[in-house]
């Protein structure tokens, strides 16, 4: 790391700033400045090579004011090509990102030793807020020349820490900086890059993006269609028996075509009102390209050795009155075929969380998770890992659960593959954030892609034995609802129905 004596002031004009966000951008550009003449001399050799992050807390002295703060109305107005977000269930913490300060993807099958040495490299316990965020593909089985066009950008990994966030934790508001070093460059032309690309972002954190009406659906095609989802399932089912499965997870395609480009953010904000208690999160990777959703379900958090995960299987539709939504839970509660698909999930979490972990927790009867446009049998487990044990045992061990996939997983795995006629790519797959002591993904349900002027959403439905061809039809429809109910969407119940 070059020495602090070698290094000049770097001077704030006030024509490097844009005038009407001038006192935020000040109090950033000073912080950064301090940081760089004053703070880098009292931190040890090992931080060189790692993200380092100046922030700057944001004024919240009117609470109100604070709590109607968007995030996602920040990001949706900058311009930037790479924009990230992600807010997690219980709405404690959000972050929206712009920018890749560093990528870590490949096209390969993950090897989750590397990958995940590879995050943790660059990340430092002196900046435990720097993130990578991120996912990766569903099936790790696919060469990436196989992937549908638009998925293979997103390759079968893809990990990012963006160059600039505005985040929330708890009341807390913050904007944040990262930045790596480059020892080959002095350190004042490092500085006058970060604030020059500081002056290009629209740093006025309080203002509503206006939403304009969302353009209009002109054309849906499912995949498999409503024949097709018939003949699916009934392959399925015949080969139970001598594939010795119990469950299969099946899903569908459903591609919607609008008269315009859609803008993710724009959707995503649509959605977020009506879906609570869920993860929402935006991984844009270029203007036309991005992956959203506001999935229910967590796959794992990990803080430290803690870890938490849950079992999210066993589905009915939301009822129109107090009365009628009680009738559809208790229905769900006695439901033998919904029962058994839960049940399957919670054992194989048991069997997992005991290769793990030295003490398991698991709550002893389910609960009902209620969601806006369906509710599910839930069950919490969790447990204290045993040392020594990383990420990279993790996820391996718990996705794909049998609730977006089947059991026994392998199985389960081939089947899907040879019967699916379209490409999963991050639907139903890990997405969320790797930190230096703590992690935390989501199961990616209740997705849609972006691409260009079309919306391809997915989802899917547990089958088991007795599972019926029309009424996982339906199920499939009711959990894509969310995302069409947003359009007047056309007629087109002659494709759209068994």
């Amino acid at each position: 790391m070059p020495d602090s004596a070698s290094r000049s002031n770097s001077q704030l004009s006030p024509k490097d700033r844009p005038t009407h966000q001038s006192n935020l951008y000040l109090r950033i550009a000073t912080q950064l400045q301090h940081f760089f003449e004053w703070d880098l001399t009292n931190f040890p050799l090992e931080i060189e090579g790692k993200i380092l992050r100046v922030q700057v807390q944001i004024d919240n002295k009117d609470q109100v004011r604070a709590h109607q703060l968007s995030p996602l109305n920040w990001l949706a107005r900058q311009s930037a090509d790479v924009k990230i977000y992600w807010s997690d269930r219980e709405e404690k913490f959000t972050m929206a990102g712009v920018g890749q300060l560093r990528i870590i993807s490949g096209d390969l099958s993950i090897d989750y030793p590397k990958v995940f040495a590879d995050l943790r490299q660059d990340l430092s316990p002196h900046f435990p807020q720097v993130r990578y965020y991120g996912g990766i593909g569903f099936t790790q089985d696919r060469s990436i020349s196989e992937s549908d066009a638009t998925w293979k950008l997103f390759g079968n990994y893809r990990f990012i820490i963006p160059e600039f966030e505005v985040c929330t934790n708890g009341l807390e508001i913050y904007f944040a900086c990262n930045f790596q070093l480059n020892s080959s460059i002095d350190f004042d032309r490092q500085l006058d890059t970060i604030l020059a690309e500081l002056a290009n972002l629209d740093l006025a954190i309080y203002e509503e993006r206006l939403l304009s009406d969302l353009p209009l659906p002109i054309d849906r095609v499912d995949t498999p269609n409503a024949i097709e989802w018939q003949q699916n399932i009934t392959t399925a089912l015949t080969t139970f028996p001598d594939r010795n499965l119990d469950k299969i997870v099946l899903a569908r395609r459903s591609t919607l075509t609008f008269t315009a480009p859609l803008q993710p953010q724009s959707i995503l904000l649509a959605l977020q009102p009506h879906n609570p208690h869920s993860y929402h999160f935006c991984f844009q990777i270029n203007p036309q390209t991005a992956f959203i959703g506001t999935s229910p379900e967590r796959l794992y958090h990990r803080y430290d050795r803690f870890l938490k995960t849950e079992a999210v299987a066993g589905t009915r539709h939301r009822g129109a009155s107090v009365e009628i939504d009680l009738e559809l839970s208790n229905a769900l509660r006695t439901s033998p075929k919904d029962l058994h698909e839960h049940q399957l999930v919670v054992n194989n979490l048991a069997g997992i969380l005991a290769q793990l972990c030295e003490t398991v927790t698991i709550e002893p009867r389910s609960t009902i998770l209620k969601l806006n446009k369906v509710q599910h049998l839930y069950t919490r487990c969790q447990g204290i890992l045993k040392a020594d044990l990383t990420d990279a045992e993790i996820l391996p061990k718990l996705h794909p659960t049998p609730a977006v996939g089947g059991f026994p997983r392998i199985l389960a795995l081939q089947l899907i593959r040879q019967i699916e006629p379209f490409d999963r790519g991050w639907y139903a797959a890990p997405v969320g954030w790797v930190g230096y002591d703590d992690a935390e993904f989501a199961v990616a349900i209740r997705s849609g892609l972006i691409d260009g002027n079309k919306l391809l959403l997915f989802a899917g439905a547990g089958i088991v034995k007795g599972s019926q061809a029309d009424e996982e039809w339906a199920e499939v429809e009711n959990k894509i609802r969310h995302f069409t109910d947003l359009f007047q969407l056309p007629d087109f119940s002659d494709r759209s129905a068994i």
